[in-house]
């Protein structure tokens, strides 16, 4: 553990501090500046929307969140926090003691409630935003076994549906466009059967890098089942769908043009998108994308040159459709 913290003290923290009052913002500057020399970056939000905004364009370890007027809209605020970034560390700050609002904001998923009169200098407010960093690194780590698939390292289902639910809230709060893509990667049973399943998980986890490369970092990538992929991601353009899929298409296609294995990995693709300002279902968005990535199958495999559902290498591209 103490190898652990001395880790996260190497290197740069990045602190999102929400405050609407300049002064406590001024003060935090100071007093995690005079901690962490170099070693600190702070950035300011003064609403949650402004708060949501940073998240969604950058990566935090933790976020200071000032308690100091009403209640219930302050717990609101770190509610949305964490439902838009789970792993982000969260700790509140009050001007004054409050016991049971510092109890709340902790059953609530905050890892620290400081009082700002209780901290004597920035050292002590840096070591414990580094220890609320820590605890959070654990709870995620244990929260993730249970969402992640072992075989890709994506989200499983479970996990994918839980982070959906997550970004769409936070789609609908910033007015932003979300795009779901649903693959399913064409010929597996072929793959298995022709060369083994050892060499079909091996396609599954390719297939897996290859979406990594395609999308987002702050995009949900989740295998569904089987050789079902599923991405969803926030956009602002009408034409984000189709852009997508085509970074796909050339992903898959420069993979295959390495001639590294046996057989052309392809993907069918439906893909669609939910404009911003209207109620947005995932059960829905799954079951349109779904479709559409049924129906491109339907219609490429109905087509002549392609054996035992695995395409020849001249087309072994990814194909999509988009609503």
């Amino acid at each position: 553990m103490q190898r652990l913290l001395d880790a996260a003290a190497a290197r740069p923290m990045r602190v999102l501090c929400v405050d609407g009052d300049a002064s406590t913002a001024a003060w935090l500057d100071v007093a995690l500046i005079d901690a962490e020399s170099e070693r600190v970056q702070v950035e300011h939000a003064a609403t949650i929307r402004e708060a949501l905004g940073w998240l969604s364009e950058a990566a935090f370890d933790v976020a200071i969140l000032t308690l100091a007027g009403t209640e219930g809209a302050e717990l609101e605020m770190l509610h949305a926090l964490q439902e838009h970034t789970p792993e982000l560390a969260l700790v509140v700050l009050s001007p004054v003691p409050n016991i049971q609002l510092a109890i709340r904001a902790i059953r609530m998923g905050a890892q620290d409630a400081i009082v700002r009169g209780q901290i004597e200098h920035g050292v002590a407010l840096s070591r414990a935003l580094r220890f609320a960093i820590e605890r959070q690194h654990v709870r995620t780590a244990l929260h993730t076994k249970t969402l992640v698939d072992e075989l890709t390292g994506l989200y499983n289902r479970r996990g994918f549906i839980s982070l959906a639910r997550q970004q769409i809230k936070t789609a609908e709060r910033l007015s932003r466009d979300v795009v779901h893509v649903f693959l399913d990667v064409d010929g597996m049973k072929e793959i298995n059967d022709t060369f083994g399943h050892r060499e079909g998980d091996l396609a599954l986890i390719e297939s897996a890098d290859i979406l990594r490369a395609t999308f987002r970092e702050s995009d949900v990538l989740a295998r569904m089942g089987g050789d079902e992929f599923a991405v969803l991601a926030l956009e602002t353009s009408p034409l984000a769908a189709e852009a997508l899929v085509d970074r796909l298409r050339r992903h898959v296609a420069d993979r295959n043009s390495r001639g590294h294995r046996p057989y052309a990995l392809s993907f069918s693709v439906g893909s669609t998108r939910h404009a911003a300002g209207t109620p947005c279902l995932l059960d829905e968005l799954l079951a349109r994308a779904d479709g559409l990535m049924y129906e491109q199958k339907r219609r490429r495999f109905s087509t002549p040159g392609i054996v035992a559902g695995v395409p020849h290498r001249a087309e072994s591209t990814a194909g999509g459709d988009d609503s």
